[in-house]
This record gives structure tokens, C-alpha cells and sequence, in this order.
């Protein structure tokens, strides 16, 4: 018999797969800013440029990859699908 002392727990079954907990629901989001702050930011992101440890490039830069996501989208082309005349005739 193996004395108490050096008995280890058994060790768990890692074959089953583990019960996931649903996830909780979050509350409904605020469109609101705080004062000063950027009302599309916030509506937008959640932060704008004046929120702490933010700067105002860090907002812009997102704004910007936002409008050039939208226009990724489009189905026209962002080039002309043929030389103009003024073009054509040199």
C-alpha cells in the first residue's frame, strides 16, 4: 500500500471535451459621448481623439481606413476602363 504522504491526485480526463459557458449578454451600447468629445467617434468606435491615451492621428487613420473599406466595396472600378478622348487624341 502507498502511504498517504505520496499519493497524487488522479489526474483529470483530458479526452472530454469541457462544457463551454455561454457567453453573458452584453448591455446595449451608449451613443453618447462625453462632453468635447466626438459624438461620430464614439458612435462610430467606441473612443475619439480627445479620450485619454488617445491622439488625434490615431482617429483620423481610422477614419480614413473606415471610407476606404466603403469604397473597396464598390463596384466600380477606381480606374476609367478606357482612355478619355482628350487622351486618345494625345
Amino acid at each position: 500500500m502507498i502511504p498517504t504522504s505520496d499519493r497524487r491526485p488522479a489526474m483529470p480526463d483530458t479526452t472530454d471535451t469541457p462544457e463551454e459557458a455561454p457567453e453573458p449578454e452584453l448591455p446595449a451600447p451608449v451613443w453618447t459621448a462625453p462632453p468635447q468629445h466626438s459624438r461620430a467617434g464614439h458612435r462610430a468606435f467606441g473612443w475619439c481623439s480627445m479620450c485619454p491615451d488617445r491622439e488625434v492621428w490615431e482617429e483620423l487613420v481610422t477614419w480614413r481606413a473606415r471610407f476606404n473599406r466603403e469604397h473597396d466595396d464598390a463596384p466600380t472600378p477606381d480606374r476609367a476602363v478606357a482612355p478619355s478622348e482628350e487622351a486618345a487624341r494625345g
